[in-house]
């Protein structure tokens, strides 16, 4: 192993170093010279200088030598041909034997190649015209190159840019400036095991640039996407929660119960799960390729009807070792609190409460109501958190061995107290091209990361699954945490953080007087505890080490054809820690405190996942032009096997002994389990793409799939598609027509395909063993096992149908390009619980293909470029829409309704006809005030009272029942949309995303305590003396009662004062650069410096309010979209960087 390495790091360190021998042993039959060069240089790495034309003129020949001079080889190569050689340095140059002089003197010619903005351009191709001669730019644009003679022509060439020929005169330095195509067409675009011009594609595809993802002070690149592409919604749910990936879809929604994340490739590797996604370095990020339509992301098959992210590294390039460094560092902080009532209001209104309620309060609010603590607690549990980001980058090569090699540590303490992320990663790409036709690619990317976890969701007495400390499944169940950012908004402001000894502050603390006048019973509830003891104390730890790494071989046997086989494993390792101290205040020790420990208290769990996962992939692709026809064939076969194994151990609750380990072991009573997980694939697959003149396309792809996932009576499946195209725009009756409206493109194309989703578990078609009920035998215990669940042999993939209608439309030479695209996708077989006979006895449902869903909408895209004297300006903005619709639940009309939090029962339901994340509940009209209000509405069943709210009887039928309950909003936005500006001036650089979603709704969760009307706890300024006084009944108020239950309030039911307006508009980020000249960056030892600022959600305009609109407490489900309870907020970033080049 340290042999290895120590090669590896020789051949990156040394890559321009070559020791040549000059013996040469070759055996060659019938041979045309340029085979023979070509050994040569493979022998001796001479390279050879000459006009194609004059190899044209010569025959075959034949060698053997052995252990032979070059001279002496090169010498029988020319015997009877009418070509001689001189050699001058490290080059033989050929030329016709009348041409050729005793010697030649080489020109050497230097330069740098820059684009418009006098930025240097990487990897331009510079060659001799009509010779082989030639080469690339360096990263800072600097080439060099031998010339033969003064008439010798150099020919620049890069895609996207417009190539351009200079003689070289009595030149030996040459300046070059490129000017872009525009909107070039011959852009390349990743389309799956392969790369197409983006003039040629017919399907939907969304390209973003590196750029765009590492500029971002973001944990996880999925964040980066956001409002970048059309058709990506990236929704950040779980806000600036340290290392939380977003949601991310594609197009909508595909499915009910299986997973909507899209299948991410890197570098050719279908990652297993979106998650080892998100431990990729922004930063290593060359392009992101976003395959929408089903023919595009057909030729991944089963995992693709959520679409396709593919991912491309950045790779090495020819020339002169170069060495980068960046790094950023910053403050985050919260947009902003939720308004809440200070001390002297929260005293006022509990005392209006108590009037009202014929309640009493505790004395000392009216003894000494000014020197009680007056707390904001949401102040206490956020604060200005540092972010940090540091990158080294070293890249380069030869013709023969290219790399680029990176580090990155990234740092992130989240804005709540407790929470935090670091990442550390590592990534080596390495290319060679071994021998003629011959190349092979290595990648390996190994990555650490470690994330503090607090609850950040649920009620104030219970947070959500997803914020739960992992217990022992089957045997010691999850630990629930209160959730500190529910508490923090209810939690009474007079309440102190901290005792006079140090210890945290309970609302139970006796010495606080906060009990009701004679009366040893609390005013406040007894089922609330300090937050900030518990983001303090709690450890929710996640650790995880990744590596990732691939290596393929392609070798080229005759011209168009291309064989590669391809390699691919990831090794996961992953600890998760819990841990509650003894001295931490929960429901099992409510009195516990630093100084009054308490061993009942303590909770400890451990759980360990090692998961190994590989991919062999073959495939045979054929490339052939005649004529005006071009063809592209694919052919694949791939093989992929998953295996993991998740170890749980935890001590049993109550019975730790030790506060000396932080430890299931401190108990003497420890319980664990193993779980296991395990699939395969199976696929082949083939493509064929073929266009007429670049005018007519078609593209045709078929996949098989076969896994292990599904039952044995369906494990194979076949997904078809076709798509072509039709440019106008090369049309030579339109084209007339089209220079005259200055539409210089125009492309339509249409698509269907089909496509899969297999992400529904591993053994979901089997019924399981429980080892769950134990009998006795006299005093002996016997094992008794039950069978669970009930088989399903026929259980498959859930298929998705999809048809794409696009066009692409560029304008002014293509300075501005539009595309649109309309798609309409079914998803059928999708997986429902079906009832089965009581007869069965031990299961009463089982998991079966039964639905179908539709899914249709639109993209548009568009891109602008232009040049306003020295100002370079382009747009990037994109707009979508789509709509969900049930087609079919199996026979019911509908699923039984589920509530959006405790309380609010019966808030959503998938119905037939209906589209998903519908969110139900009642309609408020105002408050009962008097006798004639009540006389004058509709009341619920057993009557209503003055103060009650009015609700609106929606069926007429005189009285308020679950009958009145009434669409009231939906969780799945109508458009979202994203732009992208971006200015170049001289040196000055200026970028600036907007980004937004509009027609959503989001249930606020945090409303139904906030608005309970209860005088113990604290509420928002916006209730504050907005509720129901019979002291004042005709006062205008929005709010009954407070604390009437008997009918219906935010207490029991969702209605529409707690659904807000989600659509926001968000300055996703602003930077600002200033690149130094080269001159300059040279006085102090640098090839480059650029200075930056950043500003991430620096502004937010939206009429929500709470702390962030994108929340979603039940993550990606698209059957209970758009609800927030005590979620994490978004945080505010401003950074500042620097970029070095040296």
């Amino acid at each position: 192993m340290k042999l290895t390495l120590f090669f590896l790091i020789a051949v990156l360190l040394h890559v321009h170093a070559s020791t040549y021998g000059q013996k040469i042993n070759l055996k060659l039959s019938n041979a045309p010279l340029e085979k023979v060069f070509d050994e040569i240089t493979i022998q001796t790495g001479y390279n050879f200088l000459y006009n194609d034309n004059l190899l044209k003129k010569t025959h075959p020949i034949n060698l053997t030598f052995n252990n032979a001079p070059l001279n002496e080889v090169l010498d029988k190569c020319m015997a009877d041909q009418p070509i001689a050689y001189t050699i001058s340095q490290n080059t033989i140059v050929i030329k016709r034997r009348t041409d050729i002089k005793k010697t030649v003197a080489l020109i050497d010619i230097s330069g740098r190649v820059v684009d418009k903005q006098g930025r240097p351009l990487a990897g331009v191709s510079v060659k001799l015209k009509g010779t082989s001669q030639g080469g690339g730019t360096d990263p800072n644009g600097n080439f060099t190159i031998k010339a033969i003679d003064r008439n010798s022509v150099l020919v620049f060439s890069f895609i996207g840019f417009i190539s351009q020929e200079v003689m070289i005169g009595d030149k030996t330095v040459i300046n070059i400036t490129m000017l872009e195509e525009p909107k070039s067409l011959s852009e390349v675009v990743v389309i799956g095991y392969g790369t197409q011009s983006r003039a040629t594609i017919t399907s939907a595809i969304s390209t973003v640039d590196g750029k765009n993802i590492g500029n971002q002070p973001v944990g996880t690149p999925q964040e980066a996407l956001a409002g970048l592409a059309p058709g990506v919604q990236v929704q950040s749910d779980q806000g600036a929660k340290p290392g939380a990936s977003p949601t991310v879809r594609v197009r909508g929604v595909t499915s009910l119960s299986s997973s909507t994340d899209p299948l991410y490739v890197v570098d050719g590797y279908p990652l297993e799960s979106s998650a080892d996604f998100t431990l990729i370095n922004p930063g290593d990020i060359a392009s992101i390729d976003i395959l929408k339509d089903a023919a595009a992301a057909s030729i991944y098959g089963s995992r693709a009807a959520n679409g396709v992210i593919i991912v491309t590294t950045k790779r090495g390039k020819t020339g002169k070792t170069v060495f980068s460094f960046s790094t950023y560092t910053g403050l985050q902080k919260v947009t902003g609190l939720i308004s809440v009532l200070d001390r002297d209001q929260f005293i006022s209104y509990a005392k209006d409460v108590a009037r009202i309620r014929n309640q009493t309060y505790p004395t000392n609010f009216d003894a000494s109501p000014g020197s009680l603590p007056d707390v904001n607690w949401q102040e206490q549990l956020f604060r200005t958190a540092p972010i940090t980001d540091v990158e080294f980058n070293a890249s380069g090569g030869n013709e023969k061995v290219r790399f680029n090699a990176s580090a990155g540590y990234f740092n992130q303490e989240g804005v709540m107290i407790g929470t935090s992320y670091n990442r550390t990663t590592i990534r080596m790409n390495l290319d060679a091209d071994i021998v003629k036709n011959v190349k092979l690619g290595f990648s390996v990317s190994p990555s650490y990361s470690e994330q503090y976890r607090e609850p950040a969701s649920g009620q104030f007495n219970g947070s959500n699954g997803a914020d739960q400390l992992v217990g022992v499944p089957g045997l010691i169940g999850n630990y629930t945490l209160y959730s500190p950012l529910n508490q923090a908004l209810t939690m009474p402001p007079v309440v102190p953080v901290y005792r006079a000894n140090g210890d945290f502050a309970e609302v139970t603390d006796a010495n606080l007087q906060y009990t009701l006048p004679n009366s040893t019973a609390f005013y406040f509830p007894t089922s609330y505890l300090n937050p900030l003891n518990i983001v303090s104390q709690a450890i929710n730890r996640d650790r995880a080490f990744r590596t990732i790494s691939n290596a393929f071989l392609t070798y080229t046997p005759v011209d168009g054809l291309t064989l590669k086989t391809y390699l691919g494993g990831t090794l996961e390792n992953e600890l998760v820690h819990a841990y509650i101290p003894a001295t931490m205040a929960s429901a099992q020790a409510p009195n516990a405190s630093f100084s009054n420990p308490s061993l009942a208290g303590i909770y400890a769990s451990d759980n360990a996942r090692n998961s190994f996962d590989w991919v062999w992939e073959n495939t045979a692709t054929y490339d052939r032009t005649i004529g005006d026809h071009h063809f592209n064939l694919l052919g694949l076969f791939s093989a992929q096997k998953y295996n993991s194994q998740t170890n749980y151990t935890a001590g049993v609750p109550g019975t730790f002994v030790t506060t000396a380990v932080q430890s299931p072991l401190a108990s003497p009573n420890t319980l664990g389990t193993e779980t296991f997980d395990a699939s395969d694939f199976v696929s082949y697959a083939a493509r064929l793409t073929y266009d007429f003149k670049k005018r007519y396309l078609f593209t045709a792809a078929v996949r098989e799939d076969g896994s292990s996932r599904f039952g044995p009576n369906n494990r194979y499946a076949v997904f078809p598609s076709f798509s072509a195209g039709w440019r106008l725009s090369e049309e030579q009756f339109a084209k007339p027509i089209l220079k005259d409206l200055d539409i210089s493109e125009l492309k339509l194309r249409g698509s269907f395909g089909k496509t899969g989703n297999a992400d529904i578990g591993s053994f979901t078609y089997l019924n399981s063993i429980a080892f769950n009920h134990n009998y006795a035998s006299g005093s002996t215990r016997l094992f008794g096992t039950q069978q669970t669940g009930f088989a399903n042999p026929d259980l498959t993939w859930e298929k998705n149908t999809e048809t794409d209608l696009g066009i692409d439309l560029g304008l002014l030479d293509n300075r501005i390009y539009f595309t649109a695209d309309y798609f309409d996708r079914t998803t059928d077989g999708m997986l429902l619980n079906k009832a089965l006979p009581l007869i069965v006895g031990y299961a009463t449902s089982y998991q079966a293909n039964l639905g179908s869903l539709q899914n249709k909408g639109l993209d548009f895209g568009a891109n602008t470029n232009f040049s306003i004297g020295a100002v370079h300006w382009t747009v990037n903005a994109n707009l979508s829409t789509y709509r969900t619709k049930v087609l079919s639940l199996g026979g019911p009309s509908s699923l039984p309704a589920v509530p959006a939090v405790f309380g609010w029962n019966n808030a959503y339901q998938v119905k037939v006809g209906q589209p998903l994340g519908v969110m139900y509940g009642y309609t408020v009209e105002g408050v009962f005030k008097n006798a004639t209000d009540l006389a004058d509405h509709a009341q619920v069943t057993g009557g209503n009272h003055i103060g009650d709210w009015i609700i609106k009887d929606q069926n007429g039928d005189g009285k308020i029942d679950a009958n009145d309950i009434t669409p009231l909003g939906h969780g799945l936005p109508d458009f979202t949309y994203g732009l992208t500006n971006s200015f170049q001036y001289k040196s000055f650089d200026l970028s600036i995303l907007i980004q937004g979603v509009q027609g959503v709704n989001t249930i606020n969760g945090n409303l139904r305590q906030l608005y309970g009307g209860n005088g113990n706890l604290n509420t928002t300024t916006k209730y504050y003396q907005n509720y129901f006084d019979p002291a004042q009944p005709n006062r205008n108020v929005e709010f009954p009662l407070p604390g009437n239950s008997s009918s219906i309030s935010t207490a029991n039911a969702l209605t529409n004062v707690d659904v807000e307006n989600g659509s926001y508009l968000r300055v996703r980020n602003i930077t600002l650069g200033y690149r130094f000249s080269d001159a300059f960056a040279k006085k102090i030892s640098l090839k480059t410096l650029r200075l930056y600022a950043t500003a991430q959600n620096p502004f937010l305009i939206t009429k929500y309010s709470g702390y962030n609109p994108e929340t979603s407490v039940n993550g990606a489900d698209p059957t209970t979209p758009g609800v927030d309870q005590g979620t994490y907020p978004i945080a505010r970033t401003f950074i500042f960087g620097v970029n070095v080049g040296f």
